[in-house]
């Protein structure tokens, strides 16, 4: 019997209601493992150092940098992790809008900026206002994302991150329209969407939707994933954030079942 290990995220990017729904899609990802005769151990990174020997295949929800440089560890010795820690890494906002840009992913301009340093505003319309995120992983906490249409609420919001001991942070411009929450698997296995918030509908192609996620997560090198993109009122799609091992909470049964298929045929793969 096959013997897999999947990592829970850690606590501090998984607050509330996100861990237990965190928890639950892993605990159901390892329970179908388990109906196709895997042995699967579950447990956080910290206590995993000395339980990787003998794993066929790691899963993981990690998400922050030192875990991600750790487990990046773990696959230069051999151990194959889904998502690969190199790709997690990849969706911090430090390196995902370049990424982006350099594949033709459509994606809004996106300036890094020191949180203890005065930002240059100067080229940014902050008066139609802009996005400021954290500028490493993706939100936890509804105070991760903020909105700032004036200099004096960029001070404050970038104060607030430094405060919090976030370095680095995102000035993202806005893209008006429909906002869309999509959840993924590699190779087309598994995709699943709905509108997030108030929305006016506007028609867009599908299977558009479908090809700029499955893009986006390639270019990555994610293989488990999540993300969100503004539909335009004439039907334009722009990414604005790409996520590794989203919860899959509006989806979690049928996730489940492709995320575990997807497994299956990378561990027979060998």
């Amino acid at each position: 019997m096959k013997r897999l290990l999947g990592l829970y995220r850690e606590k501090q990017y998984s607050p509330g209601r996100h861990q237990s729904n965190d928890v639950l899609l892993l605990d159901q990802i390892a329970h179908r493992l388990r109906e196709r005769e895997f042995s699967v151990d579950l447990m956080t990174l910290g206590e995993a150092n000395g339980s990787r020997s003998g794993a066929a295949l790691v899963f993981s929800m990690c998400q922050g940098r030192s875990a991600l440089e750790n487990l990046a560890e773990w696959e230069r010795d051999g151990v194959r992790i889904i998502n690969s820690p190199r790709a997690a890494l990849n969706t911090h906002r430090d390196r995902l809008p370049a990424l982006m840009v350099n594949a033709r992913i459509p994606f809004p301009r996106t300036h890094l900026v020191n949180t203890n340093e005065n930002a240059d505003a100067h080229s940014l319309d902050l008066d139609a206002g802009i996005w400021l995120k954290r500028g490493d992983v993706h939100a936890s906490v509804t105070a991760d994302v903020q909105w700032i249409d004036s200099r004096e609420r960029l001070v404050a919001g970038l104060a607030d991150f430094s405060r919090r001991g976030i370095d680095l942070a995102a000035l993202q411009a806005h893209r008006a329209g429909d906002e869309i929450k999509f959840y993924g698997v590699a190779g087309g296995a598994f995709f699943h969407w709905f509108y997030s918030g108030n929305v006016r509908k506007h028609p867009f192609d599908f299977s558009e939707l479908q090809n700029l996620g499955n893009a986006a997560a390639a270019a990555a090198g994610l293989d488990i994933f999540g993300g969100d993109v503004i539909v335009s009122p004439s039907g334009e799609l722009t990414l604005i954030d790409l996520n590794d091992w989203p919860s899959f909470a509006p989806c979690r049964e049928r996730a489940s079942y492709a995320i575990a298929e997807f497994i299956t045929k990378r561990v027979h793969a060998g």
